[in-house]
C-alpha cells in the first residue's frame, strides 16, 4: 500500500488560486509524492480541482468546509485519517497550524510534519514576539527556509535546526538553454503588477528616468482598471513613454517563457518578499537581476555577482544601475551564461524535492 503525503492549509491559505497549483506550497508535496511514490492530498476548502486534475491527474483535494469553525473541521477529519497520513506538509508558521498540527501528532504521533517557512525579515520579527512560534517550530520534524539570512536568524532565535531549501522554478515543457544571442534589448516585470508592495510605478519611474534609447520595459502580470489608470497618468506625455510595453497577463506557459528568454535584465523593486519564485524562473533564463533589498535578492544573485540591490525606495539609484548595466553587454552576456548555469543546476523543482526527500527518509 503507498504511503501517503497531504498538504494541509492553515485558516490563512484556505483559497487555492490557479496560481497556486505552479507554487511551491502546492508543487512540493505533488513532487514529492512522483519523486517518493506517495499518494497526494491536499486538504482545503477552495481550490480549482479541474485544473489539478487536468494537471496533477493522481492528486486528490478533499475539501474540509471552512464554515463554523475550519480548524475544528481540519481536526475532525484528522480524528479519523491521520494514521493514514505519512507525512504533512505545511506552508508559512500561522497560529491556525498550531492547533491542527498537534491534532495531528495526538492521532498519529509517529507522522512526520515538515514545514516550509516561507518567512520574510519583517514577518519573523513580529513572530518572535509570539509565544506559540517557537511551540510550532519544535513540533515539526523539517524545518526549511528560502534564504540563508532567514534560515540563520530562526536557528539563532529558537535552537532549532533549519534546513536552506530556495524557491525553484518548475519546467512546465523540456527547455534548452537561453543563448545571448536570442535575448532582445528588453528589461521585464512579472508578477501582480497591481499589488502595493511590488512597486510598479516606482520601476517605471526609474526606467522613464534613464533614458534608454533602443530598450523596453516589458510589465507582464494582472492590473486592476484604477491601477492601469494610473500607470497611463504616469506615462502621459513623457518622451518615452512608448517604450513601456504592458503586456498584461499571461496565461500561456509558452508564451511566458519566451517573455523571459527575450530579456536581458529582470527587475524587482518589491517592498518585501520571502524569495520570490519570479527570481528563479529569471536566473533560469540568464536574466541579470536588478532587485529591491527583499529576502532572496543576495542568495540569487550570489551577493550580487549576477545582479545589483537596491534600498527599496531608491528609484534613483535604479534608474543609474539601468543606465550603467544596459551599456555593459559583456556583464549581460557573462551573467547569461554562468547564471543560468547556476540556476539550472540547483533551482530546477524536480531536483530540489530529491534534497527535501532525503531529510524525510
Amino acid at each position: 500500500m503507498s504511503k501517503r503525503i497531504a498538504f494541509i492549509c492553515s485558516v490563512e491559505s484556505y483559497k487555492l488560486s490557479d496560481a497556486h497549483i505552479f507554487k511551491d506550497l502546492c508543487l512540493v508535496p505533488i513532487l514529492l509524492g512522483e519523486h517518493l511514490g506517495y499518494d497526494v492530498s491536499i486538504l482545503t476548502t477552495e481550490m480549482n480541482e479541474a485544473l489539478l486534475q487536468q494537471t496533477f491527474p493522481a492528486v486528490k483535494f478533499e475539501r474540509i468546509p471552512f464554515e463554523d469553525d475550519y480548524i475544528a473541521n481540519m481536526n475532525a477529519y484528522l480524528a479519523g485519517h491521520a494514521k493514514d497520513i505519512d507525512i504533512v506538509f505545511a506552508i508559512g508558521p500561522y497560529p491556525s497550524y498550531l492547533p491542527i498540527l498537534k491534532a495531528y501528532k495526538h492521532h498519529h504521533p509517529q507522522g512526520k510534519i515538515y514545514m516550509k517557512l516561507d518567512v520574510n525579515r519583517y514577518w519573523l520579527e513580529r513572530l518572535k514576539t509570539y509565544p506559540y512560534f517557537l511551540e510550532l517550530l519544535q513540533l515539526c520534524d523539517l524545518l526549511s527556509s528560502e534564504c540563508v539570512a532567514i534560515q540563520t536568524a530562526i536557528q539563532e532565535f529558537s535552537q532549532v535546526t533549519i534546513q536552506h531549501i530556495p524557491n525553484g522554478f518548475y519546467e512546465h515543457f523540456p527547455t534548452a538553454p537561453v543563448l545571448f544571442s536570442e535575448k532582445e534589448n528588453r528589461i521585464v516585470m512579472v508578477g501582480r503588477l497591481d499589488a502595493p508592495e511590488k512597486q510598479t510605478l516606482l520601476a517605471v519611474k526609474a526606467f522613464l528616468a534613464a533614458q534608454l534609447t533602443g530598450w523596453e520595459l516589458r510589465l507582464v502580470g494582472p492590473m486592476s482598471e484604477p491601477f492601469y489608470q494610473e500607470l497611463l497618468a504616469l506615462l502621459n506625455g513623457h518622451p518615452f513613454a512608448a517604450q513601456v510595453i504592458i503586456v498584461g497577463s499571461i496565461q500561456d506557459k509558452v508564451q511566458l517563457e519566451e517573455e523571459y528568454r527575450k530579456a536581458k535584465i529582470f527587475c524587482l523593486t518589491s517592498l518585501v518578499e520571502c524569495y520570490a519564485h519570479v527570481f528563479a524562473e529569471a536566473a533560469k533564463n540568464g536574466c541579470y537581476i536588478v532587485a529591491t533589498d527583499v529576502d532572496g535578492a543576495a542568495d540569487i544573485t550570489q551577493q550580487q555577482r549576477f545582479g545589483t540591490i537596491h534600498p527599496t525606495h531608491d528609484w534613483q539609484s535604479i534608474s543609474k544601475t539601468l543606465q550603467h548595466v544596459t551599456q555593459e553587454e559583456a556583464l549581460l552576456a557573462t551573467t547569461c551564461e554562468q547564471l543560468q548555469a547556476f540556476a539550472r543546476q540547483t533551482l530546477n523543482w524536480r531536483d530540489i524535492v530529491t534534497k527535501i526527500a532525503h531529510y524525510l527518509v
